[in-house]
């Protein structure tokens, strides 16, 4: 099973990465070097952990953590900018970034790291990049870059708030037409508390693997 972590953001949020998506690739044209694959707006989320391939044994563990309510406190959340990875060389992923909501993004994404310890997990070392992926590039050269990072830069994004009010245990499906994503289980965050700042996790348990790349 190819399991991560997320929270959803709401219809609203959607429908506004929708339309970027969408002034994005009017902008690039289908003439571009290369091709998108545009992420279906009820799939958009923001990852908070990817843990890869993981046995049923150990997903029924992991399913163990979301059945207790998170300590984080529910916040708001905005999204922000567009941009794409990687920082250099030939662009493959198009996101639009989080900005208001980032440090209680942070702060769930420390409980869960901590939870995921209890039961075997490393907590993960790369520092949250916040962002809803947008869309998946493909055969885009490195020369390329420049017309991408202008053409984003052109699109204004709606703003567009959401209330984050939970967390989302996903198990992502390979199809013919992409990656569909089941859910597995949920946390509700702590109503009414400010998002706590991410204390320091426990060292990483003897004897398993580092956590995979980003890659729902």
């Amino acid at each position: 099973m190819r399991l991560f972590a997320a929270v959803d953001p709401d219809p609203r949020v959607r429908t506004a990465a929708a339309r970027s998506a969408r002034a994005v690739a009017g902008r690039l044209g289908e003439d571009g070097p290369g091709r998108i694959r545009w992420v279906a707006p009820e799939q958009l989320h923001v990852t908070l952990r990817f843990l890869g391939e993981v046995a049923e044994a150990e997903a029924e563990a992991v399913r163990g953590v979301f059945r207790t309510p998170f300590e984080a406190g529910a916040f708001t959340a905005a999204v922000s900018g567009l941009g794409c990875f990687p920082g250099s060389g030939p662009p493959r992923v198009v996101w639009l970034g989080i900005d208001e909501g980032r440090d209680g993004l942070a702060a769930v994404r420390a409980e869960l790291d901590r939870r995921l310890a209890s039961v075997g997990w490393p907590p993960e070392a790369r520092p949250l990049r916040a962002h809803l992926t947008l869309g998946r590039m493909k055969g885009w050269p490195a020369r390329s870059r420049r017309e991408v990072v202008r053409a984003l830069s052109d699109v204004r994004p709606d703003a567009a708030r959401w209330a984050v009010d939970r967390v989302v245990l996903y198990e992502s499906r390979q199809t013919s037409a992409g990656a569909r994503y089941h859910v597995l289980g949920s946390s509700s965050l702590a109503a009414g508390s400010e998002p706590r700042a991410a204390p320091r996790v426990a060292s990483e348990p003897a004897g398993r693997r580092a956590p995979a790349p980003d890659k729902t």
